[in-house]
């Protein structure tokens, strides 16, 4: 990021700072540059409450996602020109305030979108954005405006003041309707201090992945508010969308009253890239053959350009196959590669973009030991069921702990799997967080005629619901009368009653979504046997007994 001087910072020196005064505000020299001098500070409880409910791991900049796909090498530079003159207002070929970039799976969109925001931050110019992953639970619609007042508050403290005042006043608009949150979050509070901030006026909004936030409806609204606002000049920004083609989505875009204020650009797959990267190829290769010591032979061009071939365009397979070769936990660089171009010898004549995707991550499944494949399985899935059940109980508590499994175990399980994820401990360190590089793993992961043998919902299911089931029924076997949750917890360190609870309160949301989350097939004779068994009438009794269960429950309502 480029570093301001002092001289002519201006409120960007406060950016990510709201618990200062603002008490006296000038224009002053030739720039207009903004001025505040302050004396005291104070707390920001509006503020603090619109952060709590903001998609923080969806910023731009936010270490939930870090580090984010970025388009290297100066790749894909036509395109990113193209958008950032837009979204400073130099563009002579693009013209309207929403700017839609569409294209199929893997062509790289958010990489590019990212690499957008950086230069537009640098600029002074990015007044928000929103990055949205479905199987990295950042696709909530009901936050979508509230994260980005947040941002833009960060941005102007005049607008911050009147956020604080406007949220104290009226506390429900945290949990109001979207078109409600987006008229008095970001309408009518511009409004008061868009002549005072100037520079408002030039900022651009960024919301990549629409077509992965939950809901097609949620999606088509958030487009219909968007343009409404353009159309009625409600707000002075430039939007830029980003998604795939769905269906929904161009219908949308297309509609008579919306496609005059829209402008788009396709993003399509095209051998041309290949170039870009076949230099991305070589430059990532060469680094990994530095970093461990392998002569510069180790990778010929012939490789390379058998992977150039087997990409076919689709750069999330580039980085996917970058970071599997570069791989720790593997026999090392050069059997990675061999594995990889081994997947370049089979001839096919389908013309399905995700069959190379498929493949490769076939081979990535395959490495995995079978005797704890199941494993593997089972973390994606319970994960999953989590983020589907919007309980967020993968932010206060350990899944090691819910799958008796040691944070040893539980990290070398997912290291099979690290070029296609990252674990992370939450900011707390109460758990770990896993962090998917591309939505396209888990939706390969939930198709059984694509994953076969693989796919999570499946046997892994099976024996995840029974064992589920068995340390419910257990824990109602010891807890008796007065008598406090007892729970093996790991690490075997002595738990408290709060580990015992927050283990007890995943066990029962994991039942209450996994006895239901099969596509494939009903719950099992023999499970269901044992689900007959649970004791439905302690649940209550004993979620109630913790200090913590009201806590915790209020977080669950969200």
């Amino acid at each position: 990021m480029a570093t301001a001087s002092s001289e002519t910072s201006g409120l960007e020196m406060f950016c990510g700072a709201h618990n200062f005064a603002v008490n006296k505000l000038h224009q002053t020299g030739i720039d207009n540059s903004i001025h505040i001098s302050m004396n005291e500070t104070r707390e920001r409880p509006g503020l603090d409450r619109l952060l709590e409910y903001s998609m923080r791991d969806a910023f731009y900049d936010s270490c939930g996602r870090w580090p984010p796909p970025r388009c290297h090498y100066d790749s894909r530079l036509e395109i990113r020109n193209r958008i950032t003159d837009w979204a400073t207002g130099h563009s002579v070929d693009i013209t309207e305030f929403l700017l839609w970039i569409y294209g199929p799976f893997g062509v790289g969109k958010t990489a590019i979108a990212q690499s957008c925001a950086d230069t537009l931050a640098d600029e002074n110019v990015l007044g928000g954005s929103l990055f949205f992953s479905r199987p990295n639970n950042r696709n909530d619609p009901d936050r979508i405006f509230l994260s980005l007042a947040y941002q833009l508050a960060l941005k102007s403290p005049l607008l911050a003041d009147v956020l604080e005042r406007t949220i104290l006043k009226k506390p429900t608009l945290i949990t109001a309707a979207r078109p409600i949150q987006f008229e008095e979050l970001l309408v009518k509070p511009l409004r008061e201090v868009e002549v005072i901030d100037s520079r408002i006026q030039g900022w651009t909004i960024i919301l990549d992945g629409l077509d992965e936030v939950n809901g097609t409806d949620a999606q088509c609204d958030i487009i219909k508010i968007i343009v409404a606002s353009i159309r009625d000049r409600t707000t002075p920004f430039r939007w830029l969308v980003v998604s795939r083609p769905e269906p929904h989505i161009q219908r949308a875009m297309r509609a008579k009253e919306v496609s005059p204020l829209v402008s788009t650009l396709d993003l399509p797959l095209s051998p041309q890239e290949d170039h870009e990267i076949l230099t991305f190829f070589t430059r990532e290769l060469e680094k990994i053959g530095e970093q461990h010591n392998l002569s510069p032979l180790w990778c010929s061009e012939a490789d390379i350009a058998a992977l150039v071939k087997f990409s076919n365009g689709l750069w999330v397979c580039v980085d996917t196959i970058t970071r599997f070769v570069g791989s720790s936990s593997s026999l090392g660089p050069a059997t990675q590669l061999r594995l990889v171009l081994s997947l370049t010898q089979t001839k096919s004549s389908s013309i399905n973009p995700l069959e190379a995707m498929d493949s490769f991550y076939n081979l990535i499944m395959q490495q995995i030991p079978s005797q704890i494949i199941s494993t593997v399985q089972k973390i994606l899935l319970l994960n999953h069921v989590f983020i589907a059940a919007a309980a967020e109980v993968e932010h206060i508590l350990e899944l090691s702990n819910v799958l008796q499994l040691s944070r040893e175990e539980f990290y070398a399980a997912c290291g099979f799997l690290q070029s296609v994820l990252c674990v992370q401990n939450n900011v707390n360190d109460l758990g770990q967080v896993i962090h998917f590089y591309h939505a396209s793993f888990m939706e390969y992961m939930h198709d059984k005629h694509r994953s076969e043998m693989f796919c999570i919902y499946g046997k892994s299911l099976d024996e995840l619901q029974r064992e589920v089931i068995e340390r419910i029924n257990e824990v109602h076997s010891r807890s008796t009368g007065d008598t406090p949750l007892t729970i093996i917890t790991y690490p075997r360190t002595p738990p408290n009653n709060d580990d015992h609870f927050l283990v007890y309160y995943a066990l029962v949301a994991s039942l209450l979504v996994l006895c239901g989350h099969n596509p494939y097939c009903l719950i099992s004779p023999s499970n269901a046997a044992l689900l007959s068994k649970v004791a439905f009438s302690k649940i209550h009794s004993l979620l109630k007994r913790s200090p913590c269960a009201v806590a915790y429950a209020k977080q669950d309502q969200r």
